[in-house]
């Protein structure tokens, strides 16, 4: 398996207090082999590059996002504040983007979907919500 260099292992290793060890295991394994796959980068894809493509545990690989215990939360905030570190001059104006986004979704395991305004189906005069997830998008200028 290829070896990272230093730089990209300790700006992942601030990552790592969102996750378990197991999860942030995975999800390394996953981020080296993105950075490497050539093409369309699906978890299989990823997974034979990194040369685990005849793991018995594969599929554990595709639970990292929606089964795995990670914090998005938590993952989030370690975000902004290093992308505000790195991008944002001592003393510069924050400006932030803020768009959401509605995916439709349902089903028993589906956590976090709720019910929400359609921005797309909806009109002046009548307001049409759909079962999904929400997503936040924001941006940093």
């Amino acid at each position: 398996m290829p070896t990272p260099s230093p730089e990209i292992i300790h700006l992942l290793s601030v990552f790592a207090v969102a996750m378990t060890a197991p999860t942030f295991a995975k999800s390394l394994v996953l981020i080296y082999g993105t950075i490497l796959t050539p093409g369309i980068r699906t978890v299989s894809a990823v997974l034979r590059v990194m040369g685990l493509g005849d793991l018995e545990t594969f599929g554990n690989y595709h639970r990292v996002l929606n089964r795995d215990r990670w914090s998005p939360w938590v993952m989030s905030q370690l975000l902004l504040a290093l992308l505000i570190r790195v991008f944002i001059p001592d003393g510069a104006s924050l400006i932030l983007l803020i768009d959401e986004t509605l995916e439709r979704r349902q089903g028993k395991r589906i956590a976090y979907k709720g019910r929400f305004r359609d921005a797309v189906r909806s009109t002046v005069h009548q307001v049409v919500t759909c079962l999904g997830i929400r997503w936040c998008c924001v941006a940093l200028l």
